[in-house]
């Protein structure tokens, strides 16, 4: 409407988890509601790897690298680790690493040098930005109500310090 700004249709359908996790707190508890949004959104098991695409694997991982100051990404197509298979045939295989100083970041393998490389510095930034955090340890803002709380009233209620995220991105 000419009073209001326009609503992406991407914001709305962001907001309907909002709306569904506030009507069950309304109508019953917190502790239900609580319940509600673990079993229905926090507990899904979804394979982000697969989504996740990079168009230029090696220049995000020098970027990200860089940011950490640490040395720039090598790969190292002759350690003994790593290994080549077939190189003068029809079908090679190769196995490469990438390194930051003596740390290896990912791996990854190939027909050739390059898909290789390619592969592996995807295989460092899932590694990077695919970390899980393990339950126990996340803590989130509710956490901080009683089990009983009504959360529209102001109460002494436990301050929330979130977990170290590190570097954010």
């Amino acid at each position: 409407t000419p009073t209001s700004p326009a609503l992406l249709h991407s914001d709305a359908l962001a907001s309907i988890p909002r709306a569904l996790a506030a009507l069950v707190y309304q109508e019953r508890c917190l502790a239900s509601a609580r319940k509600f949004v673990h079993s229905f959104f926090l507990n899904r098991r979804v394979d982000i790897r697969a989504m996740l695409k990079f168009r230029d694997p090696k220049r995000a991982l020098m970027e990200t690298v860089a940011k950490f100051q640490r040395e720039p990404p090598k790969s190292k197509q002759r350690d003994p680790l790593l290994k080549e298979t077939g190189r003068f045939s029809n079908s090679p295989i190769f196995v490469v690493g990438i390194y930051t100083g003596a740390d290896k970041l990912g791996e990854g393998f190939g027909s050739s040098l390059k898909m290789a490389e390619y592969r592996a510095a995807e295989d460092a930034l899932h590694r990077l930005y695919l970390t899980r955090t393990p339950p126990h340890v996340l803590k989130l803002p509710s956490s901080t109500f009683g089990e009983h709380a009504d959360i529209y009233k102001l109460t002494d209620a436990a301050p929330y310090s979130p977990g170290e995220l590190g570097e954010s991105e």
